[in-house]
C-alpha cells in the first residue's frame, strides 16, 4: 500500500519481508550473542549452522537449476560449464605441486592466494544479495531516479565492505595470513589511520543517507519504508560484528555464522516463494521434474534442504575435510595421505569441496537478474525488474 508520507511496497507481502528479508538480521544478533554474551563454544555452533542452515542453501540454487528440467534446457550450455568451479581448488594445488618440482620455496602461495579469495568472494556474496534486495525495494517503490539509486548502492557496498577491511585488519588469525603480526601495535600505527578512515567515510555516507531521505519529505515524496527497514537491519548487524573486540575471541572461520546466517535466511524463503509462484495452479508443472514435487510445500522443502545439509557434513566429514569432534560429531573414515611437501590429502579434499561454493557465487551471479529475465519477473510476482 502507498500512501502520500510513506511508500510500502513488499518483495513477497508485508508478513514474509518482514520475518525474513529484514527480521532475519535478528539471527545474526542471535548467534553473536550465543558467543559475545553467553561464551558458548563457536566452533560447535558454526559446525550446527553450516550443516542446518548454510549449506542447505546452495540447495536452493541447484532447486531451481538443475532440478528444474525447464531451467535445466534453457541455462544447460552455461549451468555444464559453471561445473569447472568444482574442480578449481584441485588445479590451484597442481599448481602449487608445479612449483614445489621447480624447487620454489613458498609453492603454497597459490593455494593460500585461492583460499583468501574464496573468502573474500564469501562475503562479497552476502553484499550482492543484500543489494539486491535493496534495489528490488527501490523499483517496488517507484524510486527512479539514477543518482539516488548510485548513492544508496554505495551506501550498501561500502558499508558492508570497509567493516569487513576494518575486522580483518584486527583478528589475530587474519592478521597473521596476510603476514601482519597477531597482535595490534600499541600507540598510533598505520591501522589507527585506516579505522580512522573508515569510521569518517561511514558517518559521512549515513548521514548522507538521512538527509536525502529528509529531502524527500520535504518535497513531499513518500519515505521508501522497506528500503529504510532494510538498512536499518542490515548495516548495524555487520558494524557491531566487525567493531566488537569480543569478534576478536572468536576463531576465524565462525566470522561467517554471525553476518552470513541473515543472508542465508533471505535466500531460503525467496527461493521457496519463488518455486510457489512458479508451480502453485501450474497444470504443466510435472513438466518441470523433480523441482515441482520438492518444492511442494514449506515441509517437503525444508527436509529436503536440511537432508542435503547433513549429507554433505557427513560425507565431508568422512573424508576428513571437517575434522575434529566439536565439527563433525563422528570419526573419519580415511587417514591422511602424504602428497608432497607438506600437502596431504586432506588439503586436496578440502580445496576440492571449495569448489561448490565457488559455484554456488557464480551461478548465483547470473541467475537473479529480473531485469533481464521475464519469466524470473512473473516467478517473483514483480510488477517492474530493477535495472
Amino acid at each position: 500500500m502507498t500512501g502520500s508520507r510513506f511508500s510500502t511496497q513488499w518483495i513477497i507481502g508485508k508478513r514474509v519481508d518482514l520475518f525474513a528479508f529484514i527480521g532475519g538480521a535478528l539471527a545474526g544478533y542471535m548467534v553473536f550473542f550465543m558467543h559475545a554474551g553467553l561464551g558458548w563454544d563457536m566452533l560447535l555452533i558454526y559446525a550446527l549452522f553450516v550443516t542446518c542452515v548454510d549449506t542447505p542453501h546452495f540447495f536452493g540454487t541447484y532447486l531451481r537449476t538443475y532440478l528444474d528440467k525447464k531451467e535445466f534446457k534453457a541455462r544447460k550450455t552455461f549451468l555444464l560449464g559453471s561445473l569447472l568451479w568444482i574442480i578449481a581448488g584441485p588445479l590451484v594445488l597442481l599448481g602449487c605441486y608445479g612449483l614445489f618440482r621447480a624447487g620454489v620455496e613458498n609453492y603454497k602461495m597459490p593455494l593460500d592466494v585461492f583460499v583468501l579469495a574464496v573468502g573474500i568472494w564469501a562475503y562479497w556474496h552476502v553484499v550482492r544479495q543484500h543489494y539486491g534486495f535493496m534495489r528490488l525495494y527501490q523499483v517496488k517503490n517507484g524510486e527512479r531516479a539514477k543518482t539516488n539509486a548510485r548513492k544508496d548502492g554505495l551506501l550498501m557496498h561500502l558499508g558492508l565492505m570497509l567493516p569487513f577491511v576494518v575486522f580483518v585488519l584486527r583478528h589475530p588469525e587474519s592478521r597473521r595470513a596476510f603476514g601482519l603480526p597477531a597482535a595490534l601495535p600499541p600507540g598510533i600505527s598505520w591501522e589507527t589511520y585506516v579505522f580512522g578512515a573508515v569510521a569518517v567515510v561511514l558517518s559521512y555516507l549515513i548521514i548522507s543517507f538521512v538527509l536525502r531521505e529528509a529531502a524527500r519529505v520535504r518535497r513531499g515524496e513518500p519515505l521508501n519504508v522497506p528500503k529504510i527497514l532494510l538498512f536499518t537491519a542490515v548495516l548495524p548487524l555487520h558494524m557491531v560484528v566487525c567493531f566488537s573486540q569480543s569478534v576478536l575471541t572468536a576463531p576465524l572461520i565462525t566470522f561467517s555464522a554471525f553476518v552470513t546466517i541473515y543472508h542465508d535466511i533471505q535466500y531460503h524463503v525467496l527461493v521457496y516463494c519463488h518455486q510457489q509462484n512458479r508451480f502453485r495452479g501450474n497444470a504443466e508443472a510435472k513438466e518441470y521434474g523433480i523441482a515441482a514435487l520438492l518444492s511442494k510445500n514449506v515441509f517437503v522443502f525444508g527436509a529436503a534442504a536440511l537432508s542435503f545439509g547433513l549429507l554433505v557434513r557427513g560425507f565431508g566429514c568422512s573424508i576428513q575435510v571437517f575434522d575434529g569432534a566439536k565439527q563433525c560429531f563422528m570419526p573419519a573414515l580415511v587417514s591422511k595421505v602424504h602428497l608432497f611437501g607438506t600437502v596431504n590429502s586432506d588439503t586436496l579434499l578440502a580445496v576440492f569441496f571449495l569448489g561448490f561454493p565457488c559455484h554456488h557465487y557464480f551461478v548465483d551471479q547470473f541467475i537473479w537478474k529480473p531485469s533481464k529475465d521475464q519469466r524470473l519477473q512473473q516467478d517473483l510476482k514483480l510488477a517492474t525488474a530493477p535495472a
